[in-house]
């Protein structure tokens, strides 16, 4: 799905990009930290590098919006059999475990995310 199909369901999205050739120009943190200063969106989804997601989930976190992240693991088989997509997550009772992106992902709950491992 692209942008448009996005905004034909009413979804407003936010773009950003370096250099400016699309949306916002500049560093996406600044826009999101920008949008949650100026209006409370429902929730924020994000995907690209691990540190740029990790800079966007405390941003959401610190506002107290819900922030959605689509881990982009190598998923070798695609199924869960050879354990090279896993990521640390968060688990109820405070620790954490391996999880397989291709099996219970790819989208995680940016909160569950164990940053600074992946």
């Amino acid at each position: 799905a692209g942008v448009d199909d996005f905004e034909a369901l009413g979804v407003n999205i936010r773009l950003s990009t370096d250099d400016g050739t699309a949306g916002y120009h500049g560093l996406v943190t600044d826009l999101v930290a920008y949008e949650l200063a100026s209006s409370r969106p429902s929730a924020v989804y994000c995907c690209g590098p691990e540190p740029m997601m990790a800079a966007v989930a405390k941003l959401a976190s610190r506002a107290g919006v819900p922030c959605l992240v689509s881990l982009e693991t190598p998923m070798a088989c695609g199924i869960g059999v050879c354990f090279s997509c896993v990521a640390r997550i968060r688990q109820p009772d405070g620790g954490w475990d391996y999880q397989r992106t291709c099996v219970a992902g790819p989208v995680f709950d940016a909160s569950q995310v164990v940053w600074d491992a992946t």
